[in-house]
């Protein structure tokens, strides 16, 4: 029995008070000299337990963790429950009622009675798997469980691996087999690597990349090159889906963690980086990133780290910078694109391409994002002065489509800025055409319903393709400059433009040609296509927008 000044029906009630479960974390208490233990109802509803109060409640619980993390789990209650520790802290993997392992962190602590002896066990479990967070498309975890876990596990201490999958060749299968079937392929590929994942923790985070998380406690490095090994040729030979043999050629990534205190946005970016490398270079195995790779890129994960803070610090560095849009015919300005800039007086003056891409990545983007479209408006409503039906285009991010509320977030800008939608192009950057289409393109019928127009940027590269016209209901189709250099020597490169200017035309869509460098080129590609607008190094590098101003009135 508990003491007489706390009854057990008057603990049941004040845990009862405190333990609501919030986004997938589970209280719970044990009297430990009676062997019963209080969890939440949600706990005991999720996990599928007997009761929400439980007799021998490790005894219980230790059948619902994963069979190689018991040994571990039980040696630590068990030096708390005999009072050599206070503190209990723990990531493991444990059975829901429905069968499967999810992803938790345990902790807790020891409350002492007046004797010091153990009384108390208050803990909490979090569920990092929790079902509002589940890739729609593979059923895996997102990128935010990705980033708490590691966080996680660096605040316990637990040294791990983390592995990035990427695939060669998808743009192939997206437009040969439609994103539909390209859905099929991803969702196939992550079945494959749930069932050969042993005790490791799998997420979604991005596009058709796969990130793999490893306890190094639980498997060496070679074991990892070797399971990578085998997926590559299981892919390569024995992938069906929907009765199609399909050929996926995959590249990846390894980061080895040892130390905690590792910022896990540089842990994770250089894994982004070296499987970038990887691509590039054809790599066949899995890149192994050199333990030492943080010492040797300090440099540059100082300067990225900078770039990240600023967006903290009232957006500190960032300037916008913008580049006309003319008229093909006359040549008359018409628009302007928002280009993103930075420095500092440590650093100087970055260059885009440099961080940018590692930038865009990043969730943290979406309030930097935010801050370019405020910016934006009130540097347009400048020129809106003396062009009453200027345009300015900024471009949309994958970290701000993907959020729920950014169309909502939009609109409020728009509202306190005052700013006429009509008068706003929103241009989908490349990695945005990694979302999934049919909510790309419900975001792009609402953009249109509110007055705003919208573009496909570098048309010709990357994911874009031909498709994309028909998928989705875009005002403007920018082709890239690498699409046109060299072009009036380029036999292949003027029948592809011929049948993208036709085809954008037929379905009442304008064209923007960007990487306009000479005379030659506006003439050539004017005379031959039926383009509408032109932006390039020929009519002006981008500028800061008193600038641009001041050449707008000589155009």
């Amino acid at each position: 029995m508990i003491e007489k000044f706390v009854t057990e029906a008057d603990l049941k009630k004040i845990f009862d008070a405190l333990s609501e479960s919030t986004d997938g974390t589970y209280s719970h208490i044990c009297y430990i000299p009676g062997n019963i233990a209080y969890w939440s109802r949600e706990a005991a509803d999720y996990f599928g337990l007997p009761d929400s109060s439980l007799v021998d409640p490790e005894t219980v619980w230790l059948q619902h963790i994963e069979p190689m993390s018991r040994d571990r789990h039980r040696k630590k209650i068990e030096a708390l429950f005999n009072g050599e520790t206070d503190y209990y802290e723990m990531l493991y993997r444990a059975l829901n009622k429905d069968g499967e392992y999810v992803t938790c962190s345990g902790k807790g602590r020891l409350i002492r009675d007046e004797r010091g002896g153990p009384k108390f066990f208050v803990g909490s479990i979090t569920n990092f798997e929790n079902v509002s967070s589940i890739d729609p498309v593979t059923g895996l975890y997102s990128r935010d469980n990705l980033l708490g876990l590691m966080k996680e596990m660096g605040h316990m201490g637990n040294p791990y691996f983390i592995a990035v999958i990427g695939i060669h060749n998808f743009f192939d299968i997206n437009s040969t087999y439609g994103y539909s079937f390209g859905n099929k392929v991803l969702k196939e590929i992550s079945r494959h690597i749930l069932n050969n994942r042993l005790s490791a923790h799998v997420f979604r985070p991005e596009g058709t990349k796969i990130v793999v998380v490893f306890d190094q406690d639980m498997i060496e490095e070679e074991q990892i090159v070797k399971k990578f090994d085998r997926l590559k040729r299981l892919l390569q030979t024995k992938l069906v889906v929907d009765g199609t043999h399909i050929t996926i050629d995959i590249c990846g990534a390894l980061v080895r963690v040892d130390s905690p205190d590792m910022d896990i946005n540089s842990v994770y970016n250089s894994a982004l980086f070296a499987l970038d490398k990887a691509k590039r270079n054809n790599i066949q195995e899995i890149l192994v990133v050199d333990k030492n790779v943080f010492t040797a890129d300090s440099k540059r994960f100082e300067l990225l780290s900078a770039i990240r803070n600023s967006i903290v610090e009232d957006f500190k560095g960032f300037y916008l910078v913008y580049q006309p849009i003319v008229n093909a015919n006359d040549e008359k300005v018409v628009a302007m694109e928002a280009l993103l800039r930075w420095k500092d007086e440590k650093h100087g003056f970055v260059p885009p391409n440099e961080f940018i891409p590692w930038l865009e990545r990043d969730p943290i983007f979406f309030e930097l994002g935010n801050w370019i479209l405020r910016q934006a408006m009130r540097d347009a409503k400048k020129v809106l002065n003396t062009h009453k039906n200027f345009i300015v285009n900024v471009n949309l991010a994958y970290p701000q489509l993907q959020r729920a509320d950014f169309k909502e977030k939009l609109a409020t800008i728009i509202e306190e800025e005052h700013f006429p939608t009509e008068r706003l192009k929103l241009e989908l950057t490349e990695r945005c055409k990694l979302l999934d289409m049919d909510a790309l393109r419900n975001d792009m019928i609402y953009f249109k319903s509110e007055g705003m127009e919208t573009a496909l940027d570098d048309f010709g590269t990357g994911y874009s393709a031909l498709n994309l016209l028909i998928s989705l209901p875009t005002d403007q189709v920018k082709i890239d400059k690498y699409f046109i250099d060299g072009i009036e020597r380029d036999i292949p490169k003027q029948s592809l433009l011929r049948a993208i200017t036709t085809c954008a035309r037929e379905m009442g869509k304008s064209v923007c040609v960007e990487g306009i460098e000479t005379r030659e080129m506006a003439d050539y590609i004017k005379s031959r296509f039926p383009v509408e607008y032109f932006q390039g190094y020929f009519y002006s590098k981008p500028i800061p927008i008193d600038d641009f101003i001041e050449w707008s009135v000589k155009h």
